[in-house]
């Protein structure tokens, strides 16, 4: 029996639509494949390259940040958008880099390629005058220790040093007061027997020197003008949408409390290569430890003078002086005016002997209250005729505050632009000794980016993406 084969019209109209609406279904599966795929290869490069923070940065001061430098010799945002593309290209192309034969030496269907990477926008940690790196280093502190500790700390700090500056130490000129005194007795003999005074203000200009033991003082240089608060640095686009003012109040007792964490003082300065008084440079922006060190003593001697001389003259002491000068006028015929001034330069010179003992007593790890009592006065009016001799610590720690406390207070309240920057100096010259970041810059360092790729697929169709991605949340 013989058969025919045949097909009628209307089958192979069925037929076409049907293999039309395959070959469209795998058409739109490969479109969306490829867009899909494109998601996930810029989510995952991106993901790649913020993986690539600096483990030195993170480990030694807990901030988060992308070194474009990639331990070279320069920061690159071109170095950073390749490192980008390879991370993509491998996404793109699995069987990159493998075996023949291996099981991603095999393609798929959408042909993935990386057409174009650029880096619209980056924030630098130095950005803002260093605010980036300021409002981390304020994330990376509170998950240290906590709010309701950080809280504590702030409101101490905030309230002392809202006391200093409304008692204005720091802005009284003792020497200006001294010679106003000595001007009122020009042309009067007050030369007196055993005048401490005189003495006290003769050994007054070489007092520091004596003070500080310069056999154990640091004398490390600092190459100041290498770091970032005397170069000129990378400009990005700054904090992206902060969540708070990091300038504010509570945040900037938050700010120094992470400084005291990281920093090293004269007081706690182990294990620290580079510079020894790191909080002092912060304060100070000297080129040696000796000189830094020297500027803070320099500048707690003087407040200190300031604070006893404000005690001094309205206390009972003064009453003491007083008498005794008169009756030493009246022996040796001293003109009456003479008596007062005479009586006030004593005083001072009794209150420049208790700032010394003070700082003396500071140096020492003991504690010095900012406004006095007559329990907390030290030197014994006849303790000016040797104050070198006289001026020792107690061997007590007693009350008040200590050198650090008082270095917090001259934190708080000093520039805050300079502050900022001289902290990422200090990271600067740290991270330099390490191993890999001999020309680590600050100002290298990404927090956040704006990135835009474009990929292709099977050379039939492209697409574009734009990711935003930070450290922080909150971007």
């Amino acid at each position: 029996m013989r058969y025919r084969g045949t097909i009628t019209v209307f089958l192979s109209l069925i037929l076409t639509l049907i293999l039309s609406l395959i070959l469209a279904v795998f058409e739109s599966a490969v479109y969306h494949a490829a867009l899909m795929k494109t998601e996930m290869i810029a989510d995952m490069g991106i993901d790649s390259i913020f993986a690539e923070y600096n483990r030195k940065l993170l480990s030694e001061y807990d901030l988060y940040f992308i070194d474009t430098s990639y331990g070279g010799s320069t920061p690159s945002l071109e170095e950073m958008k390749e490192h980008l593309r390879n991370y993509m290209e491998y996404n793109c192309s699995p069987a990159k880099g493998a075996p023949a034969g291996g099981i991603f030496s095999g393609g798929d269907f959408t042909g993935m390629s990386v057409k174009n990477v650029d880096i619209l926008n980056v924030s630098y940690a130095s950005d803002s005058t260093g605010r980036v790196f300021k409002r981390q280093a304020i994330e990376a502190v509170k998950d240290r220790y906590g709010i309701s500790v950080l809280n504590a700390i702030a409101e101490k700090v905030t309230r002392d040093s809202a006391e200093y500056e409304r008692l204005g130490y720091e802005d009284v000129d003792m020497d200006s007061k001294q010679a106003q005194l000595e001007a009122k007795l020009n042309g009067i003999d007050y030369k007196i027997p055993e005048n401490p005074a005189r003495d006290v203000f003769d050994e007054k200009p070489g007092m520091l020197d004596h003070i500080i033991d310069t056999s154990g003082v640091s004398e490390k240089l600092i190459d100041v003008p290498k770091y970032a608060s005397h170069r000129k640095l990378n400009k990005g686009t700054g904090i992206k949408a902060p969540s708070y003012d990091p300038d504010s109040p509570v945040n900037e007792a938050f700010f120094d409390t992470y400084l005291f964490d990281k920093c090293s003082d004269y007081i706690n300065n182990e294990g620290h290569e580079a510079a020894s008084y790191e909080i002092e440079y912060i304060l100070s922006g000297k080129n040696t430890d000796k000189e830094n060190f020297r500027e803070i003593a320099k500048k707690l001697l003087m407040v200190r003078y300031a604070a006893d001389a404000v005690y001094i003259m309205n206390s009972e002491k003064r009453t003491e002086v007083e008498a005794v000068t008169e009756v030493i006028g009246i022996i040796l015929g001293l003109a009456p005016d003479a008596t007062k001034p005479i009586a006030d330069l004593i005083l001072l010179a009794w209150a420049f002997g208790e700032s010394v003992n003070d700082l003396v007593r500071l140096l020492a790890g003991e504690r010095v209250p900012l406004t006095k009592n007559d329990e907390d006065w030290k030197m014994p009016l006849w303790g000016l005729i040797d104050i070198k001799g006289f001026a020792k610590p107690t061997g007590s720690k007693g009350t008040g505050f200590s050198y650090e406390d008082y270095l917090r207070i001259f934190l708080f309240v000093m520039n805050k632009n300079d502050k900022v920057m001289r902290a990422m100096d200090v990271i600067e010259m740290n991270l330099r000794k390490t191993e890999g970041n001999r020309n680590f810059r600050i100002d290298g360092c990404v927090e956040y980016a704006d990135i835009y790729v474009r990929l292709g697929s099977g050379g039939k169709y492209e697409f574009g993406i734009k990711r935003e991605q930070s450290y922080l949340p909150d971007f």
